[in-house]
């Protein structure tokens, strides 16, 4: 399909986006610094016990800290906050310096809880600032790019951290000066960032946090995507977490490997999360693509049961770990993106905040269930399987609650598979917000290749007369949220489906109606002028013709590696006085 090309980022969003890449990989190799240094010198026994403390440790001033951060994003400048985040950071490597230069551990369990604090200082002011930053159409290819980068900072701080460790000879007093700098080029960094607007929140200090999450949370109830989003943000904290403690015992009990080397294994996860990540943020274009999240999860759910019963062949465990992240990377971006396209821009450091406290619950449970597994004499391996059944579990409750995500997703890479779809004119689909789409007479089926052109949802008002395929093909289009509506139905059903097209309407829904003067069939033209009516009557939504077809065969339309040519037109939005006779004519 042919799209537009992106707006370039801002040197704003790019700064950040360095600032953001040095934390991560300083988290990162600071925390494995700790595990490696604490395991050494409490023996190989206590890995799960070390792997539990330090992963609590970091968790909790999440827990703690980020509501007051939310609010402190909602209230003042982000980019404030962002480089005050920075020079914490440089006082925590220190403070650590002197801990492994003095061999205590207490220190570099504080150092670990202080770092924490500084991320959580930092997290909803780096995620808030994005929308800041970048124009809304483009949320979802910023957070790919965020993602991609933070994985990529993974990807090297898990290289990093066992290989310089190694050639410093285990020295961790000397290794430890690698965060020192990585910390200083942060706050550099965060320091080149431009101004950012002041917050408006006037909310007052959440003192009580707990009771105030409570109301976040209780206060987007009624918008349930949103808070659906929240929650899958909160799980995916959880599994990864989990995905990352638990690599280390699983290496050291599967392939035998140290601990310096097991901690390798989430290399591979994070190539795979970077990857996912960026492909997810191409699929989901100019929106955000939820039908994605479903496909992500079941391939974590998938890779990591696999571990348990993969053989002891590197190259073999290092795919299915590799796969495993893709399928986080697909999961996490649409549902980020969505928490910040979605939230009111006066409540997103609070609405931010909630998911990152619910998020790192997720990573104090996993350090948790680290610890059981040696509780309950389970291996690592069994430890995977058991969160991969959870997972796949949840997957299905997800798609029975929204199967039109997923289905619609489907409809539209089939689409893409046999259909090349050229669109004119697709700048004029609104981004957001109800729109009444008029188009010519097509199958339901050739109307799917309306739905290859965007990532809103439609809502059809289809005659199920015309539909075929049997009964398959009606829970396809039953699971898409299909309006049936027919001359054949009673005057109450009709009015109950015009109803259900308009309520569409009015909660910000694409709803697409077919009309045309070539229609042959009686009463044609009098059944949609009543539709047509009953949903422009009164409405603020813009009226929008669609013309879909093949191209004509000609030179440049010939099928390109065997798929048909088909032409899509958005035309410009009809004039509110224009009636529903002249639409009629125009949609031949």
């Amino acid at each position: 399909m042919r799209t537009e090309k992106p707006v370039g980022f801002s040197a704003s969003f790019h700064w950040l986006n360095a600032t953001q890449f040095l934390g991560a990989l300083n988290d990162n190799v600071f925390k494995l610094f700790v595990i490696f240094f604490l395991i050494s010198v409490l023996g190989g026994q206590s890995a799960n016990d070390v792997v539990f403390k330090a992963g609590a440790f970091f968790a909790l001033p999440f827990l703690i800290f980020t509501p007051w951060a939310g609010w402190l994003a909602d209230r003042y400048r982000k980019r404030t906050i962002i480089v005050t985040a920075k020079v914490l950071e440089m006082v925590v490597m220190v403070v650590a310096l002197t801990g492994f230069y003095l061999r205590r551990p207490d220190v570099l369990y504080a150092a670990l809880f202080l770092m924490s604090a500084h991320s959580s200082l930092f997290s909803p002011s780096k995620y808030g600032v994005i929308p800041e930053l970048v124009p809304r159409d483009q949320l979802s290819r910023a957070n790919g790019l965020l993602v991609m980068f933070t994985y990529v900072a993974i990807i090297l701080g898990t290289a990093l951290a066992p290989w310089s460790a190694n050639l410093m000879g285990l020295d961790y007093r000397h290794a430890q000066w690698i965060c020192v700098g990585i910390a200083v080029l942060g706050w550099l960094c965060s320091t080149r960032m431009g101004p950012t607007p002041r917050g408006e929140s006037t909310r007052r200090f959440p003192i009580w946090f707990l009771k105030d999450l409570a109301a976040t949370i209780w206060s987007i109830r009624k918008d349930r995507f949103l808070l659906l989003a929240v929650l899958a943000s909160g799980y995916f904290m959880l599994l990864g977490a989990y995905l990352q403690l638990n690599m280390i015992p699983y290496g050291m009990q599967h392939l035998q490997w140290t601990q310096e080397k097991s901690g390798y294994l989430f290399f591979f996860a994070a190539v795979g999360i970077a990857l996912g990540a960026l492909l997810a943020g191409r699929l989901s274009g100019r929106n955000i693509e939820f039908g994605i999240v479903p496909i992500g999860a079941l391939l974590l759910a998938m890779s990591v049961t696999a571990l348990r019963f993969v053989p002891a062949v590197p190259w073999q465990i290092a795919a299915w770990v590799f796969v495993a992240g893709i399928g986080a990377g697909l999961f996490i971006i649409p549902v980020d993106a969505f928490i910040q396209f979605r939230a009111p821009r006066e409540r997103m450091g609070e609405i931010l905040a909630a998911a990152g406290f619910l998020g790192w619950v997720g990573v104090i449970l996993a350090a948790i269930l680290v610890k059981l597994n040696s509780v309950l004499n389970l291996t690592a391996g069994e430890g995977f399987v058991l969160m991969g059944g959870l997972t796949f579990g949840l997957t299905l409750v997800a798609f029975w609650t929204l199967p039109d995500f997923f289905i619609r997703f489907m409809v539209l890479i089939v689409t893409r598979s046999y259909c090349r779809v050229r669109v004119e004119g697709g700048e004029r689909m609104p981004l957001e917000g109800g729109a009444l789409l008029v188009s010519n007479p097509v199958s339901p089926f050739e109307a799917a290749r309306l739905v290859a052109t965007t990532q809103r949802r439609i809502r059809f008002l289809v005659d199920p007369a015309f539909v075929t395929g049997g009964m398959g093909a009606k829970l396809i289009l039953q699971g898409m949220g299909v309006i049936s509506i027919s001359m054949g139905d009673s005057p109450r059903h009709q009015v109950l489906a015009v109803q259900s097209a308009r309520t569409a309407l009015d909660e910000g829904y694409l709803v697409c109606i077919f009309a045309g003067s070539d229609s042959a069939e009686a009463g044609a033209f009098d059944r949609f002028q009543t539709v047509f009516t009953r949903l422009a009557e009164g409405t603020a939504s813009p009226v929008l013709r669609v013309h879909i077809g093949k191209e004509q065969q000609g030179e440049g339309s010939s099928r390109h590696w065997g798929r048909v040519p088909v032409t899509v037109r958005v035309e410009e939005p009809e004039n509110v006085n224009t009636t529903a006779r002249e639409i009629w004519d125009k949609s031949g």
